[in-house]
């Protein structure tokens, strides 16, 4: 395999960023994925894809110039395991590739930041050190004072680093909050996720951005996410002190020009946060009204279940409901039968999808279940059958001759009457079967307040539940 030289190699890099942003973005997919290693067979597939349509030539040129090996000759990878997959850019190559898309920098924690706080420790216990010897052209002073520069200069960087990451961050989540739409379900889901990560990036980034920056914070310290007694800006103005203490003007213009650089970014995190305070608190509104939203649809919930008493009479809340007065500011509820009712409106959005599937898949299935054919009354099997089907039949006919205009107390015992009268080979058991002839002709219901009642015949004992049977001009007057 040929060997492509370090600036060729990142040239293609450069020419193949989507490449690179896919597999980042697998990687961050993985919220355990904390070193942001890749792994070989996703980088492997993604380069597949990205030749389809090259000639023979272009494919084979880019698989030499990005493949893993000669990315690690060209010292491009931190490392490359190939027993578990896996390997691992160099930081300014991620760095280089976050750079192009501001929305993919990473903001700095709180931990992130406390490792800033300890370079600046360490540089301030270096420069405060009695057997410093500040003498110039000295090795070990001259190593020092590269050590400082170098330690400010990647602190500054870092920085400048958040800032552009922040801002692209809240501008991208303040126009999906700022386009919301109400009557979409999918949009209004899409502004909840942001309006939370709206609250996650002003708590875990901006806030610990603004103490790091706060020189004055060690004046009045509290208690934040940052370590160390010393503001971290303080600290700061505390080495430039030891290099005005020996005449070094030279190394304290720099140094001073690297601390206002830095100061600068306080004014800028400033103003992200003044920016995001709308949205903080339009947030905390939002989830006030769900929280109250949330409360009035339990006592609701509630009121329906007390109603759920197994009755047919009493099951539906009235509009004078004590569990409506927080809308009466609304206007007046009215009552409505069910049958009168309004048809369902769906949601006009495209979140319906899960819905379409399922009546899709339930008209199939309903097209495709075979045709069920009924057949015919069988003949009785047995002399039993015979009799019990004529005795029926014979109920049947002396029921005809019930009167059905007349309201009762208690079916059963009325019905017991009758048929005691009118029907010679008459039962207790045959109770049971005369009974539901009445709901032909009329409303049969429990009765209010329920109560039982016994009928004892021939030796048999009836216990029931009390039912009411009126006529149907009667239920509906």
């Amino acid at each position: 395999m040929p060997v492509v030289n370090s600036d060729q190699t990142i040239i293609a890099i450069l020419n193949n960023k989507a490449l690179f942003f896919r597999l980042m973005d697998h990687a961050l997919a993985d919220y355990k994925n904390h070193a942001l290693e890749f792994t070989i067979s996703d980088y492997d597939a993604l380069l597949v894809a990205t030749t389809k349509g090259f000639n023979d030539t272009e494919r084979r040129r880019l698989f030499d110039t990005l493949s893993i090996d000669n990315l690690e000759r060209n010292g491009l990878l931190n490392y490359a395991d190939r027993r578990t997959g896996r390997f691992r850019l160099q930081d300014f190559i991620l760095q280089m590739l976050q750079h192009l898309d501001s929305k993919r920098l990473r903001e700095l924690s709180s931990a992130e930041l406390n490792q800033l706080m300890k370079q600046l420790e360490e540089c301030y216990r270096q420069v405060s050190d009695t057997q410093v010897m500040w003498i110039a052209g000295d090795d070990n002073f001259e190593e020092l004072v590269s050590s400082v520069y170098s330690s400010l200069q990647h602190i500054a960087s870092k920085l400048k680093s958040n800032v552009r990451a922040l801002k692209g961050q809240t501008e991208r989540l303040a126009t999906i909050v700022d386009e919301k739409s109400y009557i979409d379900l999918e949009r209004s889901d899409q502004v909840r996720v942001a309006l939370n990560e709206i609250l996650r990036i002003h708590e875990r980034h901006v806030t610990p951005t603004l103490q790091f920056l706060d020189e004055r914070l060690d004046i009045r310290r509290a208690r934040t996410e940052l370590f160390g007694e010393t503001a971290p800006m303080a600290l700061l103005k505390k080495i430039i002190a030891r290099f005005e203490e020996r005449k070094l003007t030279d190394h304290v213009a720099k140094l001073q020009r690297i601390q206002f650089h830095i100061l600068a970014m306080g004014r800028e995190i400033g103003n992200i946060a003044k920016g995001l305070d709308s949205y903080v608190k339009y947030a905390e509104a939002e989830r006030r009204r769900y929280n109250r939203t949330e409360q009035l649809y339990n006592a609701l919930r509630g009121a329906v279940e007390e109603k759920q008493t197994g009755l047919l009479r009493d099951f539906m809340l009235r509009p004078d409901h004590p569990v409506f007065a927080s809308a009466r500011p609304l206007g007046g509820l009215k009552s409505f039968l069910r049958a009168q009712s309004a048809n369902v409106n769906w949601p006009k959005s495209e979140g319906s999808f899960a819905l379409n599937e399922i009546l899709r898949v339930r008209l199939e299935a309903e097209l495709n279940k075979p045709r069920v054919e009924f057949s015919g009354v069988g003949k009785p099997t047995s002399d039993a059958e015979i009799a019990q089907r004529k005795f029926i039949e014979k109920m049947l006919a002396v029921m005809a001759d019930f009167n059905y205009e007349q309201n009762y107390d208690d079916a059963f015992l009325s019905v017991h009457r009758f048929l005691c009268e009118h029907l010679s080979d008459y039962s207790l058991k045959n109770l049971m079967d005369a009974v539901p002839f009445l709901s032909a002709k009329g409303i049969v219901e429990l009765a209010l307040p329920a109560a039982s009642a016994t009928i004892e015949y021939k030796g048999l004992r009836l216990r029931y539940r009390k039912r009411c049977y009126s006529t149907r001009s009667k239920s509906h007057a």
